[in-house]
């Protein structure tokens, strides 16, 4: 799992937390309780305790992305949200995705309020909370609020994230490989084609029976993790791509 190197650790020296209380709404009712309450609500089923309003000039772009792990759309309220949201949808095994599941306040803390942007609910039961922000705009501010997070995350056994890609190309990559995520470009005998497979693109098109179609089934294979790519570099046909061992 690509996230695995976004998960922010809490920190080794626990800071000293402050009380803290979270807020969510679920079913239209806004609720608050403790944080030693908390871990057994299902975030997963509850609305966006923010709205994301338009208003013109406005520099981030928010909008709705249809995941097709979870049948579902997910809002979103940059592009950075949305590359997340997409690389997510990559990924077997995911429940339900829900935006802005929650306030986080502690009491008596600079800042004292934090909504993360994501939480995530997969099929083992695994949770996982996670915060996007560019690199270059994780200052010392969002450290200390990152860190209480992780702590918190921690105690209730949730994974947590603070998903930082910033890959141009990347995103354009995956981006384009989305037009493949649809059930049609799925194969049953792929692994008796491909298996032990390295070679490019194009190769890999032939083998499973060249045309239009052989190529939108070898990038759905990119798409869904069974071929490997380097996707930090443009695709093309001339692109290495190896089938994965566990696929």
């Amino acid at each position: 799992m690509m996230f695995l190197n976004f998960v922010w650790p809490a920190p080794a020296e626990v800071p000293v937390i402050a009380p803290c209380r979270i807020e969510y709404q679920l079913d239209g009712v806004r609720v608050e309780v403790d944080a030693a309450d908390a871990g057994s609500v299902p975030f997963e089923d509850c609305e966006p305790v923010r709205d994301f309003p338009t208003w013109p000039g406005k520099q981030h772009y928010s909008g709705l992305l249809y995941m097709q792990g979870v049948q579902a759309h997910v809002g979103f309220e940059s592009l950075a949200e949305r590359s997340f949201l997409i690389e997510l949808d990559r990924l077997e095994g995911i429940r339900s995705v829900t935006s802005q599941p929650m306030w986080i306040r502690w009491l008596g803390a600079d800042p004292g309020n934090h909504a993360p942007d994501f939480f995530v609910r997969f099929a083992d039961g695994s949770r996982m909370l996670v915060d996007v922000r560019p690199l270059q705009r994780i200052d010392a501010e969002a450290r200390a609020v990152f860190d209480r997070t992780a702590v918190l995350c921690a105690d209730f056994g949730w994974r947590y994230v603070v998903y930082s890609e910033d890959s141009p190309i990347r995103d354009a990559n995956v981006r384009f490989l989305m037009r493949f995520r649809e059930p049609r470009w799925s194969v049953d005998d792929t692994a008796q084609v491909l298996s032990g497979f390295a070679g490019t693109i194009s190769e890999a098109a032939e083998r499973l029976g060249g045309s239009q179609d052989g190529l939108g089934t070898c990038y759905a294979l990119i798409w869904s993790h069974r071929l490997d790519a380097d996707l930090e570099q443009p695709l093309s046909l001339r692109t290495l791509v190896t089938w994965r061992n566990d696929a």
